[in-house]
């Protein structure tokens, strides 16, 4: 089905739906003070609508289903004790109910982690550079593997993504891709492991968000200007570029390891914040400074890398590699 034709029936559910709320308030004659469950049921219902749309028939898709059913099964408890239905006031429901609602999410999300409910989502991506003469891009991954590498001549992004993209164009030479959850949580129903390819010959501005992660962003053979990285619960090897000329890294790290690679050749200062943790920087390498580590010849240097790094719970390594 189209995307407008299925943009018009979710259009027309939301508006049926909300027609039906107002008759069935009616015929219940009813407050809103009782009724207004009622809306819960409505977000339920329109939401599966929107889920049978777009997603194939299959054993794996039936995933994509959980919040709708489960807004529309909280929906009818809530309006069945305002209703007096069930003789519970909805507070006292909500908090007796929260614990059972969280044990049943829990073991139906295990049985999904457990059980392989379909063939695996593999999507290839191309994006021509089209002679762009800088380009901005963002990268959101929540959970899974993530590598980086040069793209292909003329490209500005490539690879393979197993377990899908999505792509949105910010403006021109501004791209963000995400990782498509339309089926789902992605870390109970589909691995996720993407090859990402990034132009070459195209000055970039970078900027990831990795949560339970684990990424190996290698960034030599790229021209990235300025790099914002961003992790949660992860691992992160981060190899800087080699040929950049100056580059600026900004990274903060939660409950996370991250180790930072300079290639040599290339010149850095470093400073590095720790809330809990530990972290090392190769001093053979680059000295300690008043502010952090500085290479000797930071400032000469026609490939020198700007890092600042802050880390919660974890580590923090930075590695000066041989030739």
């Amino acid at each position: 089905m189209t995307a407008t034709r299925s943009g018009s029936i979710v259009a027309a559910t939301w508006l049926i739906g909300l027609g039906a709320v107002f008759l069935v308030q009616r015929a219940m004659n009813v407050g809103w003070n009782e009724a207004w469950p009622l809306f819960v049921i409505l977000v339920g219902v329109a939401s599966f609508v929107s889920t049978a749309l777009t997603r194939p028939l299959s054993v794996a898709g039936i995933w994509a289903f959980t919040w709708p059913v489960v807004w529309t099964a909280v929906g009818v408890v809530l309006l069945m004790s305002t209703t007096g239905a069930l003789g519970r006031e909805p507070l006292d429901l909500v908090l007796d109910g929260w614990p059972w609602l969280a044990v049943g999410l829990g073991v139906w999300f295990v049985v999904g982690a457990l059980l392989p409910l379909g063939p695996e989502l593999v999507e290839q991506l191309t994006v021509p550079a089209a002679g762009l003469a800088a380009a901005v891009v963002r990268v959101k991954f929540g959970a899974g593997e993530l590598q980086t590498r040069p793209a292909a001549p003329g490209n500005l992004i490539d690879g393979e993504f197993t377990g899908g993209v999505k792509q949105r164009v910010i403006r021109p030479g501004e791209i963000e891709l995400s990782q498509d959850v339309d089926y789902g949580v992605p870390w109970v129903d589909r691995r996720y492991h993407w090859t990402l390819g990034l132009a070459p010959d195209v000055p970039l501005d970078l900027r990831f968000e990795t949560g339970a992660s684990r990424s190996v962003l290698d960034l030599r053979g790229l021209l990235v200007r300025r790099l914002e990285l961003h992790t949660g619960a992860s691992d992160t090897r981060l190899i800087v570029p080699d040929g950049a000329g100056a580059t600026s890294i900004r990274a903060e790290a939660g409950a996370a390891a991250l180790t930072v690679e300079v290639p040599p050749g290339v010149a850095a200062r470093i400073r590095t914040r720790m809330a809990l943790g530990s972290s090392q920087v190769d001093e053979s390498r680059f000295p300690r400074t008043a502010d952090g580590f500085e290479s000797a010849d930071y400032a000469t240097s026609a490939n020198r890398v700007d890092l600042d790094l802050q880390g919660g719970v974890g580590s923090l390594k930075v590695v000066g590699l041989q030739a």
